[in-house]
C-alpha cells in the first residue's frame, strides 16, 4: 500500500524536532526525555487542515522499520510502503507523513530483521492505551494517534480513568448452536433490588476487559444515562465468522436463549425499548439484521461499521471469471428494503476512510427513506476500534437518556 492510499504522503523536509537531534542541538537524552513528555508521534502543522506527523522507533542495529495503520483497503493494519530513516549519529529511526489533522487511527510499527524474522510491536514512545486488547488479533494492541483536530471522545478518556468495573462472568450451554460460550455481565453503579428493571444492551465480540462498562460508568456518574447493565458475549474463535453473518440460528439462540438465561439472574428490562444490541464489523451487521428480524426482543441496535456490504453469494473472480459475476443488494440493506418498518431505532458510525463506507451510506438511505428512528454519523478514521470504543458512548446516549424520549 502507499503511503497516499492511507490517507498520508511522505514528507521531504526534516521535522524540526528531527533536525535538532541530527545537528547535535539536542543530544539523543534530551530528545527521548522530549519524546516522553510530549509523547509520541510528533505533530507539526503545515496549514489549517495539515499536518506532518513524526514517528519515531529504536529498533535495534540491523532493523528495518515501517508504520502499519488501521486505514486502508485492508480490515485490520495496512503497512505503509516507506521504511523509516536513520537518525545518523544515534540509534532512533524516523518517518515522517503529512496527513489530515482531524484523523483518529491505531497503529503499530513492524521490524524487519536480518534473518527475515518480522515483528510487530506498539509504538515505544506512545504505549497503547487501556482497553486496546481486542479478540480480533489484527487490530489488538495497537498505539493510538490522535491528531490535533480530531473529534475528542471525553468519555472514553475518563473511563481510562475508572477503576476497573465488577463483573460476574457464567457459561451459556446453546441447544440452538450446540455450543457453550463465557458470558460476562456488568452492573451499572448503585443497588439494584430484585424488583429493578434496567435497561441493558448486549455487546456481541464481548471481552472481560471491554470499554463498553468503564464508559457506561462515566455516563451513569455524569447523570447522562440511565443505570444500564452491559452484557458482553464471547465469540468462539473462527466461528464468529459463521455465526455474525446475518446466521437464523445465532439470532434465535440470543433471542430464545441468551435473553431467558440473563431475566433468570438479572433485574433486567423486558421492555424492547430498553434492550440494545451492539456490535462492531461483524458484530454490528448481526446486530442489525438481528434487530430487524427480532424487533419485540431488541429495540435499539447499535452498528460500528456493520459490514453491510455482505451477501453469502458475492464473490469476486479475475480475469474471464470477473465476466460472470453478479453483484446481489448486500443482505442487510436488501431486508430493510423488503421488510415494513420495524419499531427499532438504529445508531450507526462508519469510518470516512473505510471501504464499507459506501454500503453504510446505501443503508442509512434505506433508514431513512422509510421513517426509521436513525442516528448516522462518519468519523475521521478506519475500521478502528480506536473510534469505536469512544463512539460508543454517543451510542449509549442515545439509546439511554435519564428520561424516555
Amino acid at each position: 500500500m502507499s503511503s497516499s492510499s492511507a490517507g498520508a504522503e511522505t514528507v521531504g523536509r526534516v521535522s524540526p524536532f528531527i533536525g535538532r537531534l541530527s545537528t547535535g542541538a539536542w543530544s539523543p537524552e534530551t530528545f527521548r526525555q522530549h519524546l516522553e513528555e510530549t509523547h509520541a508521534p510528533l505533530v507539526e502543522r503545515v496549514s489549517a487542515d495539515e499536518v506532518n506527523v513524526t514517528f519515531v522507533d529504536e529498533p535495534g542495529a540491523d532493523q528495518a522499520v515501517t508504520l502499519s495503520v488501521v486505514v486502508g483497503p485492508s480490515i485490520g493494519r495496512n503497512t505503509i510502503e516507506e521504511e523509516f530513516t536513520p537518525v545518523p549519529g544515534t540509534s532512533f529511526h524516523v518517518l515522517t507523513l503529512r496527513m489530515r489533522s482531524d484523523l483518529r487511527f491505531g497503529y503499530v510499527f513492524t521490524r524487519s530483521g536480518p534473518a527475515g524474522e518480522v515483528e510487530q510491536v506498539p509504538d515505544p514512545f506512545n504505549p497503547p492505551p487501556r482497553f486496546s486488547e481486542y479478540s480480533e488479533a489484527r487490530f489488538s494492541g495497537s498505539s493510538v494517534a490522535v491528531l490535533p483536530d480530531a473529534v475528542p471522545l471525553p468519555w472514553l478518556e475518563r473511563a481510562e480513568t475508572l477503576p476497573a468495573p465488577a463483573m460476574e462472568s457464567g457459561v451459556l450451554a446453546s441447544e440452538v448452536l450446540g455450543n457453550e460460550r463465557r458470558i460476562w455481565v456488568s452492573m451499572p453503579p448503585g443497588d439494584h433490588s430484585d424488583e429493578s428493571a434496567l435497561p441493558f444492551v448486549i455487546h456481541l465480540d464481548g471481552t472481560p476487559n471491554h470499554s463498553a462498562p468503564s464508559v457506561r460508568d462515566a455516563l451513569v456518574h455524569a447523570g447522562l444515562i440511565r443505570p444500564c447493565a452491559v452484557v458482553l458475549v464471547d465469540s468462539l474463535g473462527l466461528q464468529r465468522y459463521t455465526e455474525l453473518l446475518c446466521d437464523p440460528a445465532f439470532s434465535r439462540m440470543l433471542v430464545g436463549e441468551l435473553l431467558p438465561w440473563l431475566h433468570d439472574r438479572y433485574p433486567l428490562s423486558r421492555d424492547p425499548g430498553e434492550v440494545a444490541l451492539a456490535g462492531e464489523s461483524y458484530g454490528g451487521l448481526c446486530a442489525g439484521w438481528t434487530a430487524l428480524h427480532h424487533p419485540t426482543t431488541f429495540g435499539n441496535a447499535i452498528l460500528q461499521s456493520p459490514s453491510c456490504g455482505y451477501h453469502p453469494d458475492l464473490t469476486w473472480g479475475t480475469g474471464a471469471r470477473e465476466l460472470l459475476r453478479r453483484t446481489p443488494v448486500p443482505t442487510l440493506i436488501a431486508d430493510f428494503l423488503a421488510a415494513e418498518r420495524a419499531p427499532i431505532r438504529v445508531f450507526h458510525d462508519v469510518g470516512e476512510l473505510e471501504g464499507s463506507n459506501t454500503h453504510s451510506r446505501w443503508l442509512d438511505q434505506v433508514l431513512t427513506a422509510k421513517g426509521y428512528d436513525t442516528r448516522y454519523r462518519e468519523f475521521a478514521g478506519g475500521h478502528d476500534y480506536a473510534w469505536w470504543r469512544g463512539l460508543f458512548a454517543d451510542a449509549l446516549l442515545w439509546c439511554f437518556p435519564p428520561h424516555a424520549q
